[in-house]
């Protein structure tokens, strides 16, 4: 199983990560970070494929894809 993860504090919450991902894997979170952007959270881990583009296209470097 592939395993994300965000990293809040880099996070901040452009979206990009969730533009991306072709599963519909993540979302934009209520809870914003200690810099008051609104990050990013895992919404179906299951369904995640493995394809790094969440990854790649994080400016921030944000995600990390584990597998």
């Amino acid at each position: 199983m592939t395993k994300i993860r965000i990293k809040a504090e880099y996070c901040k919450g452009c979206g990009l990560c969730i533009y991306y991902c072709p599963k519909g894997v993540l979302r934009a979170s209520d809870t914003p970070n200690s810099k008051g952007y609104r990050i990013v959270e895992v919404e179906s881990p299951g369904d995640c494929v493995g394809c790094r583009n969440c990854e790649i296209n994080c400016p921030d470097f944000a995600i990390t894809i584990v597998p």
